[in-house]
């Protein structure tokens, strides 16, 4: 058996139009003081100059890869990612947001008695790294034991956990044929972790900061409607997944969380969240100043 901390890691970038932020981002892959790892970039139709980013550090260090389609979506070129990575772990990162030095390090230690790692994670601004996002931050962290009903219940009321924030066993997707879904809108990663926590003998969680997340104003996270129909339909694809395994307690929790999505109202959720999480945010804060 090949031992983890020497086992490749295949970081999957997803990239449309983000050549101002992609440059950074793969810097942030290079930093890692963990160094067998491939990074795939997947170009998804730019216009932008993405690609001759790419190709700069393509050139700079064999480590990274270029791969260019037509425009799919980003669930697509993740789910092209994961054919082509050829790692033993995978890495999501997306191309506007950024990993901290030593977090493949750091989650593969959590990887050698675990078979997903999660770690804690960062909201910045966009233009200002130590400008904290407010009230752009919940936990990423599910119980360790009852983490395959946490992430259902849980899911963008109590916790969210960004793609970047995971590093987990590729044979985990490959074994169970998991996919994200290219059919919805939005929370294909809710959808995609929960199915991948359902799969899964045990998790653990990281405390450490270890991903950086930027907000951006315009982002598609930013629109309450859209973000809650496709929630709904989210719910009905994971309804419908635990069905067919005759999951009765999941399916029981995807009901629980349907009746919430549709009775509760966006905007006083956030002002309650806000004043739930205002100590957590000033912690952070201080923690990545201070490194």
């Amino acid at each position: 058996m090949i031992p983890v901390m020497s086992s490749r890691i295949s970081v999957i970038i997803p990239c449309y139009n983000q050549a101002q932020f992609l440059d950074e981002t793969l810097r942030s892959v290079l930093n890692q003081t963990y160094v067998n790892w491939e990074c795939i970039i997947i170009d998804d139709g730019s216009t932008d100059s993405s690609k001759d980013v790419a190709m700069k550090w393509c050139t700079l260090d064999e480590r990274f890869r270029y791969v260019f389609q037509t425009n799919g979506g980003l669930s697509n070129a993740r789910n092209n990612g994961l054919q082509l990575a050829k790692g033993k772990y995978i890495q999501f990162l997306d191309a506007d947001d950024l990993l901290k030095h030593n977090k493949f390090e750091s989650q593969l230690r959590d990887l050698e008695n675990a078979q997903v790692s999660v770690s804690d994670y960062f909201s910045f601004v966009d233009g200002n790294i130590l400008e904290l996002a407010k009230h752009r931050y919940l936990s990423p962290f599910v119980s360790e034991v009852n983490f395959k009903k946490d992430i259902i219940l849980d899911w963008e009321y109590r916790i969210s956990i960004p793609c970047h924030a995971v590093l987990f066993q590729k044979s985990l997707v490959v074994e169970n044929c998991l996919l994200f879904n290219e059919a919805l809108p939005n929370h294909e990663d809710w959808v995609f972790w929960t199915q991948l926590f359902y799969v899964s003998k045990n998790i653990t969680n990281n405390k450490n900061v270890l991903a950086l997340y930027r907000i951006r104003e315009r982002s598609m996270s930013t629109n309450y409607v859209l973000m809650r129909d496709g929630f709904i339909k989210a719910s009905e694809v994971l309804l419908s997944y635990f069905k067919e395994r005759n999951e009765k307690e999941l399916v029981k929790a995807v009901r629980i969380k349907q009746k919430e999505i549709v009775n509760k109202n966006t905007e006083p959720l956030l002002k309650k969240i806000k004043k739930a999480i205002k100590s957590k945010l000033t912690f952070i804060y201080k923690y990545v100043k201070s490194n």
